[in-house]
């Protein structure tokens, strides 16, 4: 073989070389390439992720957020329907009538002592269904003191009621609560606070006045002991009606404004008492329709009795 063969053989060897060398060098570069762009696409697609939920967060709180005050706003409209009301100055002075209840049970033949202050349920629902259907509107302790003292009504509910129940006895919770929610209405029982905090077996329990009045019921004072305030010493009337009030107000976080004079008995040294305390209302037993002329802390009511017919019920509160 010739010098001149040998040495073409010599360089195609060297060029095929050179190919491989450069074809697996192509091949190592693409094999980078394609692991470098898998990884890439790896550690993109979580921060995608990450930012799709970061964007689409907001609007599932925001739908959330609107749920949960939705939910809000209507259990505050159920028991604060005062706050949606619209007041109209009225152009004659203004007679609420105060409804007087006590008990609410059917009568043991034991109780004829108390007959007159036991109203079966039947009756009283009754008289619910009754003032519903007249288009009545029950009043809290602060919109039955603004209608006495502005002399407003509500606008188109020119009719208005305030319940209200003496002695904080045990069937309120029992037998008149579930009626009144039934016919969302709305009432005030008056308290005699040193027999629910002793516990006694026929009154009310505070759990149960706090379970109450977070669903729209009010609680006002009726003293700790339910005494005869006209012949009490002026030292022991302040204490009843004022160690009742700091009890309400400490445990109902409540300013409390009316005290129901208990069977309806008092002075004018009471009155005295009772406005130095801070009371805007006082409730007698005082037959009639209640209006600021009266004064606002001898305000009459209308006592209800076993054998009021709701028919009766109407006719009297009638203006």
């Amino acid at each position: 073989m010739s010098a001149k063969h040998t040495g073409n053989r010599l360089a195609r060897r060297k060029a095929q070389k050179r190919t491989y060398r450069l074809i697996l060098v192509n091949v190592l570069l693409l094999i980078a390439l394609v692991i470098s762009g898998f990884y890439l696409i790896k550690q993109w697609s979580p921060s995608t992720s990450k930012n799709t939920l970061a964007s689409s967060s907001p609007v599932n709180q925001s739908q959330t957020a609107t749920t949960s005050s939705s939910q809000t706003s209507d259990s505050k409209n159920q028991t604060k329907e005062e706050e949606k009301i619209k007041w109209v100055k009225q152009d004659n002075p203004v007679k609420i009538p105060i409804l007087m209840y006590h008990a609410i049970h059917e009568m043991d033949p034991s109780e004829a002592a108390n007959a007159g202050l036991i109203v079966s349920p039947q009756t009283f629902e009754s008289h619910l269904k009754a003032l519903k259907e007249a288009g009545y509107y029950t009043l809290t302790p602060a919109e039955a003191y603004k209608v006495l003292t502005e002399n407003v009504l509500p606008e188109n509910k020119s009719k208005v009621v305030w319940l209200t129940f003496d002695d904080s006895l045990a069937d309120f919770y029992s037998q008149a609560f579930p009626l009144l929610e039934k016919y969302q209405m709305r009432a005030t029982n008056n308290v005699i606070t040193g027999f629910v905090e002793n516990g006694r077996a026929d009154m009310l329990t505070l759990d149960q006045i706090k379970e109450m009045k977070e669903k729209g019921m009010s609680f006002e004072d009726h003293t700790v002991n339910h005494p005869d305030l006209s012949a009490s010493s002026e030292e022991s009337q302040t204490s009843e009606l004022q160690v009742s009030k700091q009890y309400l107000d400490s445990n109902l976080s409540q300013t409390t404004t009316t005290v129901a004079y208990p069977s309806g008995r008092y002075t004018d040294t009471t009155l005295q008492i009772a406005q130095n305390l801070g009371y805007k209302m006082g409730l007698t037993t005082n037959n009639g329709l209640a209006s600021a002329a009266d004064g606002l802390l001898s305000l009459n009511r209308v006592r209800v009795n076993p054998t009021t017919t709701a028919q009766d019920l109407l006719n009297e509160i009638s203006n």
